[in-house]
């Protein structure tokens, strides 16, 4: 009997009390989320590839995770054992996708109640290609400034080439890979030292090689200058005949700097040659140049001079065979 009136007074206006217990759950649940505190944590991102296809754009190092729970639960948050996840291993095909972040938590996090948990960013734009393989040189990088005079000469590096890869645009775009940087301050002598690759691009990967061995020529610095009013040298007269030259001419040369500059050219730099002529005339002699090996000629100023050639008085020619020597007929004829 008892029951009837009961319905009924639940009965009674019911839409007004459903109402208001929507309103009152409202409440409830609006001041239990106004009062969670939240706690942001920065989670190393792990990206998941089989190695297949890669990602040509950069992938952050880390990820955001926001966790909301309880006055008495925040103080428990940390980022140990927190996973932050971007699986990269189901995708196939070359091309432009949107992942998502995925975050797994430990067991004394997840049991914690209220918990809400958000990650900035939720989602990872990339751009993925095939993995490429490529074999590029090693090109040192050099420090520093050898002793005045010489320079950093020809290199060689064991092994000469690496193997690299990553994404294909990227890999086929790579020409070399550098060294960490050479001291070379002060050097005067060639030297041979390992060094370490340097890799500066995030995407690509070096494979099994971490050093190699650098030789390195430390050489003479050229330098070019120039040697004005040397007299060419006659050489080669004929016995029978003179010639005089007052021919003169200049040469530029381009050579090792400090040998260039402690050498001093020899009475017949310049020089032509009488050694071919068989009677007297005027004749048109080309001019030689006579450097150390060690010197490249630039320039000279005078390639040919005019000399000429005349018969020597029979009295010079027997002096010069027999200097001091002289003929008494009457003696001669006693």
């Amino acid at each position: 009997m008892r029951i009837k009136p009961l319905l009924e007074k639940l009965r009674h206006n019911w839409p007004v009390k459903a109402l208001c217990v929507v309103i009152a759950c409202l409440f409830y649940l609006f001041n239990r989320y106004t009062s969670l505190e939240q706690k942001s944590v920065p989670i190393t991102l792990k990206v998941l590839q089989d190695g297949e296809m890669v990602s040509s754009t950069h992938i952050p190092s880390s990820v955001s995770v926001t966790i909301r729970t309880s006055a008495e639960n925040i103080s428990k948050i940390t980022s140990e054992n927190i996973l932050a996840q971007l699986d990269l291993s189901w995708i196939t095909q070359e091309g432009d996708y949107d992942v998502p972040i995925s975050v797994d938590l430990p067991s004394n996090i997840v049991e914690m109640n209220p918990l809400q948990v958000t990650v900035y960013p939720e989602k990872i734009k990339v751009h993925l290609e095939r993995n490429s393989y490529n074999a590029v040189k090693i090109t040192p990088q050099f420090a520093g400034t050898p002793l005045d005079g010489y320079v950093v000469g020809e290199y060689q590096t064991e092994p000469e080439y690496v193997s690299v890869y990553g994404p294909r645009s990227i890999v086929q775009s790579v020409e070399s890979i550098t060294t960490e940087p050479i001291n070379v301050e002060g050097k005067r002598a060639s030297f041979k030292q390992k060094a370490k690759l340097m890799n500066i691009n995030r995407l690509i990967k070096v494979m099994d090689q971490e050093e190699c061995e650098l030789q390195v020529e430390i050489d003479y610095q050229d330098g070019i200058q120039e040697f004005t009013n040397l007299p060419v040298f006659l050489r080669n007269i004929p016995a029978n005949f003179e010639c005089e030259s007052k021919a003169s001419g200049s040469i530029t040369l381009r050579g090792p700097r400090l040998i260039m500059e402690d050498w001093t050219p020899n009475p017949d730099t310049l020089n032509a040659d009488l050694g071919e002529i068989t009677e007297p005339g005027d004749y048109l002699l080309p001019v030689s140049v006579l450097i150390p090996q060690e010197f490249h000629l630039e320039s000279v100023s005078v390639e040919t001079i005019r000399v000429t050639v005349k018969e020597r008085p029979p009295a010079e020619i027997v002096d010069d065979i027999l200097p001091g020597a002289s003929f008494n007929q009457s003696e001669g004829g006693q």
